[in-house]
């Protein structure tokens, strides 16, 4: 779903994304498995080798994940805020 906030002088406009499995997967091979997310801060993928800092990783699927919907031009499937 696209939305527009208003902060200050501008609307910023919104992208909403689900995040599930974000800290699971991995950024570049895209291998999803519950054992990547080794502890809070550590991510090492057991499908590529991979390893990075955890919340980086998963930034960067929901960042991308985001600009698949916005490049798309579709509406996400999370529910909207009532």
């Amino acid at each position: 779903m696209f939305r527009e906030v208003q902060t200050g002088l501008r609307a910023v406009p919104l992208v909403f994304v689900d995040p599930a499995h974000s800290s699971r997967e991995c950024v570049e091979s895209g291998h999803i498995d519950k054992r990547n997310r080794v502890d809070q801060g550590h991510f090492i993928c057991r499908g590529c080798g991979v390893v990075a800092h955890a919340d980086r990783n998963a930034s960067h699927n929901i960042a991308t994940r985001g600009e698949s919907v916005w490049s798309a031009g579709r509406e996400s499937r999370v529910p909207a805020t009532p």
